[in-house]
């Protein structure tokens, strides 16, 4: 047993039929193993996690989980108009910040050779902005342009447009240049040429990612009520401060049951975006 485990650290060498010396690969996977293993112990001191502490008070948990069942299904009329506004937001973000990225990241790959300048400029601005979560935004907006849907809808394409282009323009820098390069040579622009030639490539991995970040900030618009940014958040935050956990249990339900839907519709799309 001792000889597995050490064999797990240090390679060991063979000697064949022939005389040839062989020796394994070095295998890095444990050591990695064990560093992040003590690196995450380390981080467990630094934020002082109770595992007794949170063992106990699980009790706590399940007990509001029984306050929230079953739910009141008399509060779905005041839940309708926040829940729309949620998938509005959504949608609306979504688009904003799908259809700004796409021919940024046109300008943003390093196929074309554009200039340095914007190029280096851009990227470092978009790895800026995108370490800033959609809270963060919708928090900031709601200082500037006030409360409501408009505040969540913003945060919601600035962050959209950060991920999107940053998907996309990687993925360009991947496609075949080929036919980019005929049709430049016939005399085309340089934006009919990316149209034409880069586009039909990557169009069936854009509207995936548009998929995927609709995913993405349904969930994200759930909670930016609670800097004022509108949607169901609101009312969470609402009925949560007044111990409405009826209420409470039926706004997790509609928003589980509406995510599920939404990815089945997203998975189900994303498949006829590959077959086709």
């Amino acid at each position: 047993m001792i000889d597995d485990i050490l064999h797990i650290f240090f390679p060991r060498t063979y000697t064949l039929g022939n005389g040839k010396v062989v020796k394994e690969k070095f295998n890095w996977a444990p050591y990695i193993t064990i560093a992040v293993i003590i690196f995450s112990i380390f981080c467990a001191m630094a934020t002082s996690v109770d595992i007794p502490r949170l063992i106990q008070r699980s009790d706590a948990f399940w007990d509001l989980i029984r306050e929230m069942m079953p739910p009141n299904w008399s509060f779905w009329k005041d839940l309708q108009k926040p829940m729309i506004d949620t998938i509005v937001m959504s949608v609306l973000g979504t688009v904003v910040g799908c259809l700004v990225a796409l021919p940024t990241s046109f300008y943003l790959s390093s196929n074309f050779e554009l200039n340095n300048v914007y190029l280096v400029g851009h990227r470092g601005l978009l790895s800026l902005l995108r370490t800033l979560p959609t809270l963060v935004y919708a928090q900031l907006l709601s200082i500037v342009i006030g409360t409501g849907t408009l505040a969540g809808t913003v945060s919601i394409a600035i962050f959209t447009y950060t991920i999107c282009v940053k998907m996309l323009y990687e993925q360009i820098e991947t496609v075949d240049m080929g036919p980019y390069e005929a049709l430049q040579s016939t005399g085309a622009s340089r934006a009919k040429c990316m149209i034409k030639a880069i586009y039909p490539q990557i169009r069936g991995y854009f509207w995936s990612t548009v998929l995927y970040c609709f995913e993405t900030n349904v969930r994200s618009a759930a909670i930016l009520g609670y800097v004022g940014a509108g949607g169901i958040g609101v009312q969470i935050n609402e009925q949560l401060t007044w111990r409405r956990y009826g209420n409470t249990g039926l706004m997790v339900l509609v928003l589980v049951i509406t995510v599920v839907i939404i990815e089945t519709i997203s998975r189900e799309l994303r498949k006829k975006l590959v077959q086709g």
